[in-house]
């Protein structure tokens, strides 16, 4: 975690060029943090020039956050009757882990009956990041909205789709998203913490490197949560760039960073990736 007296460093969080084979900017793309600190200062001219000169936002869902909305979709998806308790679960080595985050959230098992693994996981870190100040209304995605006001703002994914991405995870990765998600919640989100220092320092290599711990670290969990939904965007985007568009898309720093970045894979596609200074 950065220290409280270390000197303040400008903003510069990466963005890139999408261009075509003349050279032609023809969009951009951009890493987002969900949920940060409240008055994070992350926006540069840069960032801002895009966006108004792009025809439309793309983002990993359209809608803005509704917690209602999205507690619909959690539940359509996340119950199963009959499921052991979430501490019945986890390996007996990541219990005293989950305990202390109970603990620390005010939460206990039972506010989790009959709630798959994967549920229980992205509930906790989401309880555990609020606590620690990282507020999704001051994340990214609302300042770009509010930015891009009167453009078309698009998503790659739903609610729905997204939390079936993780509702389909095998139970073995789902077992292990919850046991890491514990011991992230136990240490105070210290290495949340960490990638938003990287992201505002725009260190794509070293947000490669923390999107390769945790649960990301188990290779089923990269594929399917990273790899396979960064090759259905590629898909998306070069079909959009195709078509004439001209957008700003902006997704979650990790889907940026890394041998499966979205990048790489638009690369692959036949178009020019250029950093932004």
């Amino acid at each position: 975690m950065a220290k409280q007296d270390e000197p303040k460093v400008e903003a510069r969080v990466a963005l890139w060029q999408v261009m075509d084979k003349s050279g032609h900017v023809r969009g951009w793309l951009f890493g987002t943090v969900h949920a940060l600190p409240r008055d994070t200062q992350w926006l540069r001219p840069e960032i801002t020039d895009a966006l108004a000169q792009a025809d439309r936002l793309v983002l990993e869902i359209a809608e803005p956050l509704d917690q209602t909305v999205a507690g619909e979709a959690l539940a359509s998806l996340a119950g199963t009757a009959g499921l052991p308790p979430p501490s019945q679960r986890v390996l007996p080595a990541y219990r005293d882990e989950l305990a202390a985050v109970y603990k620390n959230l005010g939460l206990s098992d039972a506010d989790f009956t009959d709630t798959e693994s994967w549920a229980v996981a992205l509930q906790l870190a989401a309880i555990a990041g609020q606590k620690a100040g990282a507020d999704p209304e001051s994340g990214a995605e609302p300042r770009l909205r509010r930015l891009a006001a009167g453009k078309p703002v698009t998503g790659f994914e739903t609610i729905h789709s997204q939390f079936g991405i993780f509702d389909a995870l095998p139970v073995r990765q789902q077992q292990v998203l919850l046991q890491e998600v514990a011991i992230e919640a136990a240490t105070e989100m210290d290495e949340e913490a960490d990638m938003v220092a990287l992201w505002l320092k725009g260190n794509d290599l070293g947000i490669a490197r923390e999107a390769s711990r945790g649960f990301l670290a188990d290779s089923g969990l990269h594929q399917a949560l990273l790899t396979d939904r960064n090759r259905n965007w590629a898909d998306q985007l070069d079909a959009m760039l195709k078509a004439g568009a001209t957008p700003f898309v902006a997704v979650g720093a990790a889907h940026l960073a890394g041998s499966d970045s979205l990048q790489r894979l638009m690369m692959a596609r036949g178009w020019e990736i250029k950093r932004v200074p």
